[in-house]
């Protein structure tokens, strides 16, 4: 199916928590049609403990997310 799928970089500044967050829910809730992945513009080093618990709270597993550069993706 990851053939099937579109792929998704969810962008922000910080990338600590609303990105974070819309990544967890496309990967889950799109039933395999998105691979996504979030990254940000300055990139805070750190995700909001926030956000994690919003997502478990409502059953979303948020994985093992990390406050990361869109530069890490510049090259796919």
């Amino acid at each position: 199916m990851a053939g099937d799928s579109t792929r998704v970089l969810v962008l922000c500044t910080g990338n600590s928590c609303r990105s974070i967050m819309a990544e967890a829910l496309l990967n889950q809730l799109g039933n395999g049609r998105f691979q996504a992945w979030s990254a940000g513009s300055a990139p805070v080093g750190y995700v909001h403990p926030g956000s994690l618990a919003t997502l478990t709270r409502h059953g979303i597993d948020p994985g093992r997310p990390r406050s990361k550069s869109w530069n890490e993706f510049a090259q796919h």
